[in-house]
């Protein structure tokens, strides 16, 4: 993951208008022992004990497909040596298929060593749905370009944004692509939504954030339409005061949540729940015909 770095002057400025600090730290060593979801433990083994993220594209085994297949599929006019990532992953909610993304650059070649990367900034991005034999055959069920034409929803995370978002106005196509999201969301009685996610980093004077969201695809015949986003984790370390001992506490935040698919149903797709982990009610999302996807009620 790569950091965006800012100024500390600008970090303290958006403390007034950011959710107050779940947990205080006394210094960077404590920072682990307080730490309670899934994602924040994630960001700081890849970050602070420089564990190697997991595999949540499938980059490296292409759910056993053929990497040349896939890209003559996904995107025929694009020469290999400009493509960043290729992963795909096996659909297990809609067998018989799999799920595929690629990144590529449109002017240059990337460089052979750098690892798979997906930064929306530098790339064009296409997902892509895939029907497989069994015998490991594929044909293009449906794609689309993710860094073209949609209009990605501005979240918010208890109050606090990536600051790119901020400054993205009325689209904010998340920094990076991050992993597939599988889980049965199953919104109609057709095929189950894709569900793919995003985040975000920013580098602070002592510190970071990471942010990330989740998406949901709707397969419609050929066609893949972008019907639903939501904000599912946040974590945030800002270093605080100066110890006697050189070292500095930390402020600690987390927050995660789970999407919840409930059995009500309207104008023909269930009502989708985001709840924080662990936590009770939550915010409710319903079909919207006129916005042709979810939106919150109010």
């Amino acid at each position: 993951m790569r950091f965006r770095l800012h100024t500390l002057a600008l970090v303290l400025a958006c403390l007034p208008t950011a959710p107050a600090f779940a947990q205080r730290a006394k210094n960077l060593d404590a920072v682990p022992g307080l730490l309670k979801g899934p994602e924040a433990k994630a960001v700081w083994a890849e970050q602070m004990e420089g564990r190697p993220a997991p595999d949540h594209l499938g980059t490296r085994d292409l759910a056993g497909l053929d990497a040349e297949m896939l890209r003559q599929l996904l995107v025929p006019d694009i020469a290999g040596d400009r493509i960043g990532l290729l992963g795909a992953r096996r659909w297990t909610q809609h067998p018989g298929h799999a799920v595929a993304i690629v990144c590529y650059r449109e002017d240059v070649a990337r460089n052979a060593s750098a690892a798979p990367s997906c930064e929306t900034g530098e790339t064009a991005q296409v997902l892509g749905v895939l029907r497989v034999s069994d015998a490991g055959d594929a044909q293009l069920v449906a794609r689309l370009r993710l860094d073209d034409g949609i209009a990605w929803p501005l979240l918010a995370w208890e109050g606090a944004q990536p600051l790119l978002m901020e400054e993205a106005g009325a689209s904010a196509i998340p920094e990076r692509w991050e992993r597939f999201d599988l889980a049965p969301y199953r919104l109609s009685d057709g095929a189950p939504a894709l569900g793919l996610r995003g985040g975000w980093s920013e580098g602070y004077a002592g510190g970071g954030a990471f942010f990330s969201a989740l998406y949901l695809f709707e397969l419609r015949g050929d066609t893949l339409k972008q019907v639903f986003g939501a904000q599912m984790s946040m974590y945030r370390d800002i270093a605080g005061s100066w110890n006697d001992d050189g070292t500095r506490e930390h402020d600690i935040e987390e927050w995660a949540g789970v999407l919840i698919v409930e059995p009500r149903a309207h104008h023909g797709r269930r009502d989708l729940r985001l709840r924080e982990r662990g936590g009770r009610g939550g915010e409710l999302y319903r079909w919207s015909p006129a916005d042709d996807g979810y939106r919150r009620v109010e």
